[in-house]
């Protein structure tokens, strides 16, 4: 892959992952390009269609021309043609000899009548040609001012837009890669609209510390021969597994992916018991974990901020986080009784000038008009504050709940989670929410963090709770070793075995 081409995928790959402390990226495939040229058949076809069809009628190309001159009889195009109608008839003859015994099937009649009318069609066109007709034919003279009338800009448009789908094309096609980093391994897939601005966003990833095995496959000839293939990651949890196909030099991920996986399971396991050894045998302090704020919060319009609080409200004492729905859902709601309020008070307003009702019922109305939206508006509002999505050192919750009434209340271990990945439309993208999607093992089924705001962040954050609740699980199934090993060491010292003379045998 040429070097700027892998330049702008770690361009790309950097956008699309918001980096933890002390992770980096260290490696980035993406589709082959075999893929890219599948892809721009079409538009590029498109482009030489229309633009060489709007240079034709420029130098002033007509089409389907009578009187072009004498008659040509048959000349080299024309027995061109003849040869052509011979083959449909031999073809039409053969397909009829085939079925004339038998009762012909709908699939069989419907090609012979294609084949008929292509042969009526083209014995027009023989005759058409032999009495001086011109199928194409440039005569600048009798064709002008064709270079920028009506058809032609339409022409030029055509042109246009197929340019456009070429580049939205390579963007998109750049736009899906395989990310290794030190931390994890993330399929980032993008369905481009307008680039940089609309954009649906979907991601898959899988820690290195999860990772069980990785496949690279080249099925066929082609894909061995031109270097590319499938990519499967495997997740030592049920359900975790990555794919990406069409991949440029799949074993050379591969590789990497391994060798960062045996890397990382070395170094972690030495620093684990370094430090257990240390806290457990030899009673050194632990350092207590330090929550902060480094996670960006939304804040909706400023002289609302009374009604929707800080999303999401971050607890620096045990570092719990909650997440609700993006506070432009909370003006949705109120939608209702707004036009409930307007449209009451205009009811109000025409009954009192048309039906000459009293000022008193007029403001008794008035009231109890206000009363009723203010009574359904914060109930709204309750409902969607009421709404939320809860991540702890040791589990992720969803709670919804009904203002004064009940609750319905998930809630899994993060160790139960398999997978974290977010999802993106266009509009979405575009206001800045998303949805979030928990796979957890067993019978838990999906969590879904509906319209969170920033979803990477929020998948960010899962997976750093994640990865920290991970590593206390391995160090509290050491524990029991640790404990047994320090008892004995103790029971060495009462007894004054480290410091005995050894005895004679």
């Amino acid at each position: 892959m040429p070097h700027f081409l892998k330049d702008l995928l770690l361009e790309d790959a950097s956008e699309a992952l918001d980096l933890g402390e002390g992770e980096q990226i260290l490696h980035v495939t993406g589709r082959h390009w075999i893929v890219l040229l599948t892809r721009l058949i079409g538009p590029v076809l498109g482009c030489i269609f229309f633009a060489g069809l709007a240079f034709y009628r420029s130098i002033g190309g007509g089409f389907l021309v009578t009187d072009a001159g004498e008659p040509v009889g048959l000349d080299f195009f024309n027995w061109l043609l003849v040869g052509i109608e011979i083959l449909l008839l031999l073809l039409w003859t053969t397909l009829w000899v085939r079925t004339a015994n038998t009762k012909p099937k709908k699939e069989d009649l419907r090609t012979r009548n294609i084949i008929l009318g292509a042969g009526g069609v083209l014995l027009l066109l023989i005759y058409y040609r032999y009495n001086g007709g011109r199928i194409f034919y440039v005569d600048p003279a009798m064709f002008v001012r064709q270079t920028f009338d009506f058809i032609n800009i339409v022409l030029y448009i055509f042109t246009g837009l197929c340019l456009l789908f070429l580049f939205f094309t390579t963007y998109d096609w750049l736009n899906d890669e395989l990310i290794l980093t030190n931390k994890r391994v993330v399929y980032d897939n993008d369905q481009v609209f307008i680039p940089k601005l609309i954009e649906r966003r979907s991601q898959e990833q899988i820690f290195i510390e999860d990772i069980q095995d990785v496949v690279a496959a080249t099925k066929t000839y082609s894909q061995h021969w031109l270097g590319f293939g499938t990519i499967i990651v495997k997740s030592a949890r049920i359900g975790g597994q990555i794919a990406f196909d069409s991949a440029s030099h799949p074993r050379i991920m591969q590789k990497k992916i391994m060798d960062e996986v045996n890397s990382y399971r070395k170094q972690r396991s030495e620093e684990d018991f370094n430090r257990m050894i240390e806290t457990r045998v030899y009673n050194a302090k632990t350092e207590k974990p330090v929550f902060k704020k480094d996670i960006k919060v939304s804040r909706g319009v400023r002289f609302l901020n009374w009604f929707f609080p800080e999303n999401p409200e971050i607890n620096e004492d045990n570092g719990t986080i909650t997440w609700r729905a993006h506070w432009i859902f909370g003006l949705q709601v109120l939608i209702g009784p707004v036009l409930l309020l307007f449209g009451g008070m205009l009811s109000i307003a025409i009954a009192a000038n048309f039906l000459q009702m009293s000022t008193l019922l007029s403001v008794v109305l008035s009231v109890a008009l206000i009363i009723f939206f203010v009574a359904w508006g914060a109930w709204e509002i309750e409902d969607y504050r009421n709404d939320l999505y809860i991540l702890n050192q040791t589990n992720v919750i969803d709670i919804e709940k009904k203002p004064f009434g009940p609750e319905d209340r998930r809630q899994a271990s993060l160790g139960a989670v398999t997978n974290v990945s977010f999802e993106t439309t266009f509009i979405s993208n575009l206001l800045g929410y998303g949805n979030v999607v928990l796979e957890t093992a067993g019978g838990g089924g999906k969590f879904t963090f509906d319209r969170v705001p920033r979803p990477r962040d929020v998948v960010q954050k899962i997976n750093d709770y994640q990865v920290a609740f991970k590593r206390n699980e391995k160090e509290k199934a050491f524990n029991d070793t640790l404990t047994l090993l320090k008892h004995y060491h103790d029971a060495q010292q009462r007894h004054q075995e480290l410091n005995a003379p050894p005895t004679a045998s």
